[in-house]
């Protein structure tokens, strides 16, 4: 992971903004980061519409991951994967750079934030990295003040090791997916306690910093890394996971937490979970809310619940796939659609009830870039 010193970041800041853009059309609109063709133009942050119509792809100094929009703002944040130490704004209908955000030296992006209902505030997920730091390892949220040029203002604990996504819920508090993993820059992505993963699940008063709920899997699914999250309208929420632990012995990946309940895992026929290879890279609702898709690029597979009933609906293979977000649905159409990415396979809309169908977006200008973990429709 490349992480920006000073002199870095002034370089790629300069490059940033002097980037390419094009004014994007009216509709949805998804953003997801991406290589370029053939990698030749490096990693980027790229937005197409709901056509399939490339509106702009932007250099990013490093690979990227998730994002965050500004309510009421044409801002999108692009952070950078973990453990990187930038973040990108940018324009949302031209995709100019508007500025990097670093973190402080003793501190890095875990790849997700979530803005304030005001869009004042962005929280985002970081590590404690200091050498000399007795918590080392350790998560907090970083409180950044979009209203002052993104300056860092505040942090709060995350209540648990290595957070990753967080959603905020109605009514304002953040939900914090903590992976229970412990790591450091200086190791990469190399999980420093196997044997004692602590995944949790918490629900965080961002004004206080306290914790207001903290769920756990229990002691035998320590090692179920709790990643990804998807957030309904009515406060229930779905998580997505990676386990850790010996291959033979995967548990269920996907599950629901109810506003103010138990989390509960979803389950599924045990030859479809094994396809997912213990692995879900992304999870999301469709625009109803009533279906899941939950994606495994490790296991080229996407798989379906229903978010009433917990049921399984089935899966449909697409290669190296992770990204995917709702899909406008034409009218009268069920639900269940989805804009799914992948690393080598394009972009495609995908639809549970109908028969799993798959119908390929675009054309050679999304079909040639390796697309990132995940796709956001800014609407």
């Amino acid at each position: 992971m490349k992480l920006l010193d000073r002199r870095s970041f002034l370089a790629a800041l300069a490059a940033a903004l002097t980037g390419p853009g094009h004014a994007a059309a009216g509709g949805p609109v998804y953003l997801s980061a991406c290589l370029d063709p053939g990698g030749r133009e490096g990693d980027s942050v790229a937005a197409f519409d709901g056509d399939g119509r490339l509106l702009y792809a932007t250099r990013l100094p490093a690979r990227g991951h998730g994002a965050a929009a500004r309510p009421g703002r044409g801002e999108v944040v692009v952070f950078a994967r973990r453990p990187g130490n930038w973040a990108a704004v940018v324009e949302r209908t031209t995709g100019r750079v508007l500025r990097l955000i670093t973190t402080p030296p003793d501190r890095h992006f875990f790849g997700h934030g979530t803005f304030s209902p005001d869009g004042r505030l962005l929280y985002a997920t970081e590590n404690r990295a200091g050498a000399d730091d007795p918590g080392a390892g350790e998560g907090v949220l970083g409180v950044y003040d979009a209203a002052s040029a993104y300056t860092r203002v505040d942090e709060r604990p995350t209540h648990g090791l290595g957070p990753h996504d967080l959603a905020l819920l109605p009514g304002g508090p953040i939900l914090i997916a903590n992976g229970g993993t412990r790591t450091q820059p200086g190791t990469g992505r190399e999980i420093l306690n196997p044997d004692a993963m602590a995944p949790s699940l918490v629900l965080l008063d961002p004004a206080s910093g306290r914790a207001l709920l903290k769920a756990d899997l229990g002691p035998a699914l320590r090692g179920l890394s709790i990643r990804h999250l998807a957030v309904a309208g009515d406060g229930e929420a779905v998580f997505a996971c990676q386990w850790e632990g010996a291959p033979e012995d995967g548990p269920l990946l996907v599950g629901v937490l109810p506003r103010g309940g138990p989390p509960r895992l979803l389950p599924m026929p045990e030859d479809d979970l094994a396809a997912l290879d213990n692995y879900v890279g992304s999870v999301a609702l469709c625009g109803a809310e009533r279906v899941i898709a939950a994606t495994s690029p490790r296991g080229n597979t996407v798989a379906f619940f229903d978010r009433g009933s917990g049921r399984y609906l089935g899966r449909r293979r697409m290669p190296d796939v992770c990204g995917v977000a709702p899909a406008a649905p034409a009218a009268g159409a069920a639900a269940g659609l989805f804009v799914v990415t992948s690393g080598h396979a394009g972009v495609a809309t995908l639809g549970a009830p109908d028969g799993l169908t798959l119908r390929r977006l675009g054309g050679s200008d999304l079909a040639a870039r390796a697309w990132d973990n995940h796709v956001r429709v800014l609407g």
